[in-house]
């Protein structure tokens, strides 16, 4: 089984080598990894698609598919990537709408990419030490209070004039145009 090996993850595509565990991670990096192979992932079937249950791989990034079984994925349980999670940089598909504690209490995590996200509820990425980068698309238009609570290196991405461009200004949060 891949998620128990403790040699990193790898395939036989080019460019999918494991990110090493001791680099900091990028967005970039995240960006131009390979998709993560659905079997690393325990997933639920539902009405409206797929959802995610948890990571059995120990690559430290992760690049949700968008599909699974040829249906889309569409949602996380609280806490797949929080507390012990290995993670450090995950990208979530354009396909999930919303996030509601993905990766709190995550002290190594470090960048989430989300930009078909279009709520962030409360606590999504709370108490996380090393996160510094969450990018977001057009898309976004709520973050709740608290969803950021204790994150304190967090730089925000998104494209100039968002929504998540005002609320990183009226939350003291840094923001960055992309």
């Amino acid at each position: 089984n891949p998620g128990n090996s403790d040699s990193p993850v790898t395939t036989d595509e080019p460019g999918s080598e494991a990110a090493d565990p001791n680099a900091p991670i990028t967005g970039e990096m995240v960006r131009n990894h390979a998709t993560t192979p659905t079997s690393e992932f325990e997933y639920d079937v539902e009405d409206d698609g797929i959802r995610i249950k948890g990571y059995t791989g120990s690559d430290v990034i992760v690049v949700v598919p968008d599909e699974i079984d040829g249906k889309a994925v569409t949602s996380f349980s609280k806490l797949v990537f929080g507390n012990s999670s290995p993670v450090r940089g995950v990208m979530i598909p354009k396909t999930v709408k919303s996030l509601d504690e993905l990766c709190a209490n995550n002290r190594v995590i470090e960048v989430v990419i989300c930009e078909g996200v279009e709520k962030v509820e409360y606590m999504a990425l709370a108490a996380c030490d090393s996160l510094r980068e969450v990018h977001f698309g057009e898309a976004i238009s709520d973050i709740q209070e608290k969803a950021f609570l204790l994150s304190d290196q967090i730089t925000i991405y998104a494209p100039a004039g968002s929504y998540a461009e005002t609320f990183a200004n009226e939350n003291n949060i840094p923001f960055q145009a992309e």
